[in-house]
């Protein structure tokens, strides 16, 4: 008999990994990528607000608590705005900048950049749904902020342009290839980055740059109560500096640190500081 204290402690998120890839098998072939909501009946007879208030009440989750209308937040079970704004080191004033928000979920800090005067905010998603539920929350808003389906490793300036602040929040450990996804954020990159995610410190290691791998995902959400299959890198707070400065990344400095969430700020190298611009439309840039 096996010795469950000599089982690789991987072994249960592996086991709910395929449990769930079991049950989604069962219904596959009749499975849709995005949910498939119902059409509103006599939508164009209601006002506007109570169709966005029906539109809100009709998806299924929402991960960001978001107000986007008087009376009418969406019912995320994470709050931004008490949670990670105070703590997350977005200036008070971006006046003229673009700005990037990677893995923008709903868009809670889109839309906060392009209140606080963004001249542009681009936001990208890796999940469908997200970019759905952030559009409900842009049209309500009547907001200029775009989001992309897209993954980051896919940033390019040519598709995208360059942008003088980044937003990196809650991604990082959601990367089977993070490096690479710094690489890419590098090129895009002309000013500041603003860097969050959670970091696994052991005082054994305080001073060397270290990670902790987590094959098949680990429990998650509030209270740690979720299975959450994407998470795979815990790095400690010196690695995360390490790996920035590997990239040419200066001024590193922590914005926020345990019991708060962990938040860097870091300037782009030298040598690619230079005016943010979108891409050159003449130019195809998309095909």
């Amino acid at each position: 008999m096996e010795d469950p204290q000599q089982r690789p402690e991987w072994e249960d998120g592996k086991q709910r990994k395929a449990e769930l890839t079991a049950a989604f098998e069962t219904n596959a072939e009749r499975a849709t990528m995005s949910a498939r909501l119902p059409a509103l009946p006599g939508a164009l007879k209601e006002s506007f607000a109570d169709v966005i208030r029906q539109r809100v009440e009709r998806e299924p989750y929402w991960f960001q608590k978001i107000q986007i209308m008087p009376g009418l937040k969406t019912p995320g079970w994470s709050d931004p705005m008490m949670e990670k704004l105070p703590f997350y080191g977005l200036p008070v004033d971006l006046t003229g900048k673009r700005v990037l928000d990677i893995g923008c979920a709903e868009g809670f800090f889109s839309f906060e950049a392009e209140a606080r005067g963004a001249r542009e905010v681009v936001a990208i998603d890796s999940f469908p749904d997200s970019i759905r539920r952030f559009n409900i929350v842009r049209e309500a808003r009547q907001s200029n902020a775009t989001a992309f389906l897209m993954n980051v490793y896919d940033l390019d300036p040519d598709r995208l342009g360059t942008f003088d602040l980044v937003l990196f929040y809650g991604v990082f450990y959601h990367l089977k290839h993070p490096q690479l996804a710094l690489e890419a954020i590098s090129r895009i990159c002309v000013g500041d980055l603003l860097f969050q995610t959670y970091i696994c410190d052991d005082p054994r290691v305080k001073d060397e740059p270290w990670a902790k791998y987590h094959p098949h995902g680990l429990m998650s959400g509030t209270g740690s109560k979720d299975f959450d299959p994407t998470v795979f890198w815990l790095f400690n707070s010196m690695a995360c500096v390490a790996m920035l400065d590997s990239l040419g990344f200066e001024n590193i400095e922590t914005v926020s640190v345990d019991p708060k969430p962990f938040v860097l700020r870091a300037r782009a190298a030298a040598k690619n500081m230079a005016a943010s611009r979108p891409p050159n439309q003449a130019v195809a840039p998309w095909s």
